[in-house]
């Protein structure tokens, strides 16, 4: 004889249960992973500017000037994040889209760089967002943002032409900075072309069973536009916040003159750390790249100082925006505005 089974014996609450349990697991598992990999990204950081001895001081009014001017630097390009769900069947709206942009960042400290579109895709699932798609406007925002950062240093750095960076091809040739900034543009806008970006994505829907083309956001030049006014804004902004770190710095400050150079530096060389894979952050590649730009308008010791408080200051902008931003979480119904 055999007695139906009890709500308690039934298996589909205990596999609910699992899951729910399992999910809890994992989010604690990678909020630990982030938040040690922030912490020794920040003490690295510290470790080299404590390196450089007792002539490094830091005024705190131009530091905290330059925290702030970067984590609005990155209100455009998560603004843009969200335009891309505008186009796609599962729309989120700006807060929410701007708010997964900013706590995402901190992924990007984790090695392998896809942390943050895994952040990103949890952040805005809850505002409806179609995880795949929430993964292809990721990508697509950040190449576009890559392309721009390329060509915009490619232009600022035209009005000093002559900047070069050592590359090890065919032993070590130096290349000039406009050259590598307008390289690295121009292959990142092919990837971004409205008729190329959808053809590449549905060779990426292998992590995705089941998804098609439904699952895309519609790719158009209108879109791509708008991506390149907001990352031009940005990455404007984030080159401004080199300026206060130098102000922070040097007694003088940058003139008026080199700030170009600053903005055109910063962008190169966050690139050039987004291309290489296995840098956390982009960590020493950045920086290398960023005081051998910035070597040109000040003495070489200052750039290297200069290079290691953007990146302290880029870590605390990042670390005190996710911290409010995980306590405003706004009700799902109110993020579709």
């Amino acid at each position: 004889m055999t007695f139906p089974a009890t709500e308690s014996e039934s298996p589909a609450p205990l596999r609910s249960k699992a899951r729910a349990r399992f999910k809890v697991a994992l989010k604690l598992v990678l909020s630990a992973l982030v938040l040690f990999a922030v912490a020794r990204h920040a003490a690295k950081t510290w470790g080299d500017l404590r390196s450089k001895g007792e002539s490094v001081h830091i005024a705190a009014g131009p530091f905290v000037g330059a925290v702030v001017i970067y984590v609005v630097g990155l209100v455009p390009f998560g603004l843009f994040y969200g335009r891309v769900m505008a186009a796609s069947p599962t729309p989120i709206g700006p807060y929410a889209a701007i708010r997964a942009y900013l706590i995402s960042h901190l992924g990007k400290y984790v090695p392998g760089k896809a942390l943050v579109v895994v952040m990103r895709i949890a952040l805005s699932s809850p505002f409806g967002a179609r995880p795949a798609t929430s993964a292809f406007a990721s990508m697509y925002e950040t190449l576009l943002m890559m392309a721009v950062g390329g060509l915009l240093s490619a232009v600022a750095f035209g009005w000093r032409a002559a900047v070069t960076l050592p590359l090890p091809i065919f032993g070590v040739i130096s290349v000039p900075l406009p050259m590598v900034g307008l390289t690295l543009g121009l292959l990142f806008l092919i990837v971004v072309d409205p008729r190329v970006f959808p053809r590449l994505a549905g060779l990426a829907r292998v992590p995705f069973p089941g998804v098609g083309p439904d699952a895309l956001p519609t790719f158009t030049y209108r879109l791509l536009l708008q991506g390149a006014i907001c990352s031009t804004l940005g990455w404007t902004l984030l080159g401004l916040s080199q300026v206060a770190v130098l102000s922070a710095i040097l007694p003088e400050g940058l003139p008026v003159s080199a700030w170009p150079t600053a903005i055109a530096s910063v962008a190169l060389a966050t690139v050039a750390g987004f291309v290489v894979p296995i840098s956390p952050g982009g960590l020493g590649v950045r920086e290398w790249v960023l005081w051998t730009a910035l070597a040109s308008v000040i003495d070489r010791d200052h750039a290297v100082v200069a290079a290691l408080v953007l990146r302290l200051a880029w870590v605390a902008g990042e670390l005190i925006t996710a911290a409010v931003l995980l306590a405003i979480r706004p009700a799902p119904r109110s993020a579709i505005l």
